[in-house]
């Protein structure tokens, strides 16, 4: 769901709820590897024009994601089969749009609180990720 709101702002969120259907004779269920619940609340502007070190500037973007994956079995291997925790996950960017240069670049963060977490049993432990982005639009509007 997504609500827009004072022409360059939204609120977002999803929820999933994923249940696997073991109602069956067939003796070979694969893996699900799906957590029953899970959602995520954002909040992001557009088009923003703020008041820095004097200067105006334009064409500003931010986007903050929180996301919450409930607990659920990880079925792998004998060896690699265990209980993933539940945890949850705070994601943010900043965006500057150059029009003149058909150029938007991106500076950001997945999981900014660098929780350790792991999505596979067995597998390595997953802190932050930042990144820079540059996009080029090749087609201009």
């Amino acid at each position: 769901m997504n609500y827009y709101f004072w022409k360059n702002y939204v609120i977002n969120g999803n929820y999933s709820w994923n249940k696997l259907n073991t109602d069956t004779d067939d003796p070979i269920i694969p893996a699900f590897n799906t957590p029953e619940h899970k959602f995520n609340l954002g909040f992001a502007a557009r088009d923003l024009k703020i008041n820095l070190l004097g200067k105006p500037v334009s064409n500003l973007g931010f986007n903050v994601t929180y996301k919450w994956i409930d607990s659920f079995i990880f079925e792998g291997s004998p060896q690699f089969t265990g209980l993933i925790p539940s945890y949850d996950l705070l994601d943010a960017q900043i965006n500057w749009q150059a029009k003149k240069i058909h150029t938007t670049f991106k500076l950001g963060a997945s999981n900014i609180l660098d929780r350790k977490i792991f999505q596979t049993y067995g597998g390595p432990t997953i802190g932050r990720l930042a990144y820079f982005s540059i996009l080029y639009e090749w087609i201009q509007k």
